[in-house]
């Protein structure tokens, strides 16, 4: 197997992709040892019943959620992405979306931080659970008169459209969520944008998986390095291109591009790797076997 077809889009995948031919893995589906299978494609971890979140939904997933839930009696939408809000570029913040609620027929500003830390009971991680369990909770807020979302505004509130300043304001943080005259500097603002997203993707690897942010911050970085290289040209890598990435490869995970091949061609040595990579990045086997390679990489060993 060449070193190109080894190389996909993270530092860990890059070594583990072997790893999961052996056993015939990859993908999504299921993992852990619980009793009841299930499997929901994307983000599906575990069937044991238990507490789970959904660490790396996206906004569109989401809201898709809400729908799924509330079936065709409402359909809400996305009015603003995190990278178009204001609030999101304001130091301190969390990254906020808009979207319009066709449920409550209002239009409601959401951290994105906040629904993937939203703690839910199921036999998987999945997002139809965190969107039942968002609406529970936002019950309950309006039942103990809180109708326009927690109090300050500080996980997600309703916003009104100020058609003055052509912008949403929160009313309860009095936050602006978009701001057309802010946006003069496109590329200085999708720049800031760049830098906060790798850093919250970096933040988010290390809360989800325990492991230290240092190491989180080289998994993302190794990753889009990855996913330069092989964006240049016809997605082959030159040989100048795989010694820079094995070097860094194995000053992050420990390991050579010889360990990999060994792990391919035995069982025991691939058991070996799973626990030097494991104590090269801080985390147990078993956490990286069950949880950050089928989680974060869609690997399943």
């Amino acid at each position: 197997m060449s070193f190109s077809r080894i190389v996909k889009t993270t530092a860990l995948t890059a070594t583990l992709a072997v790893l999961a031919s052996c056993n015939g893995g990859g993908g999504g589906g299921t993992s852990g040892g619980g009793t009841v299978g299930s499997s929901t494609g994307g983000g599906t971890t575990g069937s044991t019943y238990g507490t789970y979140t959904s660490s790396f939904v996206s906004v569109d997933s989401f809201v898709a959620a809400l729908n799924n839930i509330e079936s065709t009696n409402y359909q809400s939408y996305v009015e603003l992405y995190a990278d178009e809000t204001l609030r999101s570029a304001t130091p301190g913040e969390d990254d906020w979306f808009v979207i319009y609620d066709d449920r409550y027929n209002e239009h409601k500003a959401v951290s994105l931080q906040y629904i993937r830390a939203i703690v839910y009971y199921d036999y998987y991680s999945n997002n139809t659970a965190l969107a039942r369990e968002f609406r529970e909770i936002e019950t309950d807020d309006i039942l103990s008169g809180e109708l326009n979302g927690d109090y300050w505004g500080d996980d997600y509130e309703v916003v009104d459209f100020d058609y003055f300043t052509n912008t949403y304001v929160g009313r309860n943080s009095g936050f602006e969520y978009e701001d057309e005259a802010a946006t003069t500097d496109v590329s200085l603002m999708t720049a800031e944008v760049q830098q906060k997203e790798f850093i919250t993707k970096a933040a988010n690897i290390s809360f989800a998986f325990n492991v230290g942010i240092e190491t989180s911050l080289s998994l993302v970085t190794l990753g889009e390095k990855a996913e330069k290289m092989l964006g240049k040209g016809n997605g082959e890598l030159t040989a100048q291109d795989q010694a820079a990435f094995a070097n860094d490869l194995q000053r992050l995970a420990g390991v050579t591009l010889a360990d990999i091949m060994e792990a391919s061609q035995s069982e025991q040595a691939q058991t070996d790797l799973v626990g030097k990579i494991a104590d090269k990045i801080g985390t147990s086997a078993a956490n990286l076997e069950n949880r950050l390679l089928p989680e974060l990489f869609g690997v399943e060993l």
